[in-house]
């Protein structure tokens, strides 16, 4: 399927779904209309007659999974021989860039939080104060007001679910449920909470957090003071009702998530498929676990990004088995990409976020 050049350029695409939609853009936006408008038009004209076909064919628009993963320098997938770097593979991902579009100069967000905020929004993070990486405890996130694309699907007849790492604030209005997905599993922070256990804060990978395992403090003059305290680390929860914390907030359930995440995917999945129901469904896991030991060892490098991606690849290859068992893998997009690109200078090397093929590391804000 032809695919438009941005993720802005795809939620107006979904929006023409919409009787009366209108999407504003950014200034920049209008400028390379002038430049490429033309083609635009030309593209746009041949994916609606695409979609026209398929939804003859099918009896209903194309479905939609979104695969998003953290910190992975450009060539990490889709690219065999850069892989043999570092002693990996991901033969399913390798044969989605191989069979599909392999964007090799697609541009995200500098960090996290707002490639993600972007990616729902169809947006610019710094319009609307999403622009630095979420830290806990936050206190803020992705307002109620913002359009996502899981509502404008909705409106559209799509089932939408979201099963994975979020990171767009620990606020009640930021839950995913509250953004327009009918059904989520989440994380309204990110990975440095698999640090925020006592077996972290014993080896020093943080500090102070836990008071209980020190000799008393006679300093001491707040509790708890900055320390996180009472915090939730995983949510889960249905559109227009109360989120409920999942788990708990162990490295145990932390380690626990994204196989549960995984198999909500694919029950999602399968219950819409069988409801002849079109879906769109985000599957972002936390893909990297700072307290996890991998024994042995999947990647001959041994570093902690190479052994991490196994896990993402086999479930992809599992999700495009499904496809095709439930005989709507044609009618479905599948799109797979990685939120930015390693911290080279900022983790301990065992983390293995290397800049492979070009210099450099990714920003923070």
């Amino acid at each position: 399927m032809l695919v438009r050049q941005s993720l802005a350029g795809l939620l107006a695409l979904l929006c023409s779904m919409l009787p009366q939609a209108q999407v504003v853009h950014d200034a920049e936006y209008y400028v390379l209309k002038m430049q490429n408008g033309g083609r635009w038009q030309k593209e746009d004209s041949e994916i609606a007659k695409r979609l026209q076909a398929l939804r003859e064919k099918h009896g209903q628009p194309p479905n939609i999974i979104f695969l998003l993963w953290d910190d992975t320098a450009f060539g990490a997938v889709g690219f065999p021989v850069l892989q043999k770097n570092f002693g990996y593979t991901t033969p399913n991902l390798n044969k989605m860039a191989a069979e599909g579009i392999n964007f090799t100069r697609m541009y995200t967000e500098p960090s996290c939080t707002p490639t993600r905020a972007a990616v729902l929004t169809g947006r610019h993070p710094v319009r609307y104060g999403m622009g630095t990486v979420g830290m806990p405890h936050e206190f803020s996130g992705l307002r109620a007001e913002e359009v996502t694309i899981a509502e404008v699907l909705s409106k559209a007849g799509y089932a939408t679910g979201f099963f994975g790492k979020g990171h767009l604030g620990d606020i009640e209005e930021s839950y995913l449920h509250n953004q327009g997905f009918d059904e989520a599993l989440f994380t309204p922070m990110n990975q440095i909470t698999s640090l925020f256990n006592p077996q972290a804060n014993a080896v020093n990978a943080v500090l102070g957090m836990f008071p209980e395992i020190y000799p008393p403090d006679p300093y001491r003059l707040d509790n708890p003071g900055l320390i996180p305290s009472g915090w939730v680390m995983n949510i889960e929860g249905e559109k227009g009702q109360q989120g409920r914390e999942w788990c708990g907030t162990s490295n145990e359930c932390f380690s626990k998530f994204d196989p549960e995440a995984e198999r909500r995917t694919m029950a999602f999945i399968r219950k819409n498929a069988e409801a002849k129901k079109p879906f769109f469904v985000a599957y972002w896991p936390n893909f990297l676990n700072f307290m996890a030991a991998f024994m042995p060892k999947p990647s001959v490098s041994g570093l902690m990004v190479a052994d991490s991606f196994p896990e993402v690849d086999d479930f992809t290859g599992q999700l495009m088995a499904e496809l095709q068992e439930l005989g709507i893998a044609e009618n479905t997009l599948f799109v797979a990409m990685a939120d930015n690109g390693p911290m080279v200078h900022s983790p301990p090397a065992g983390w293995g976020m290397l800049p492979m093929l070009y210099r450099g590391e990714r920003g923070f804000y």
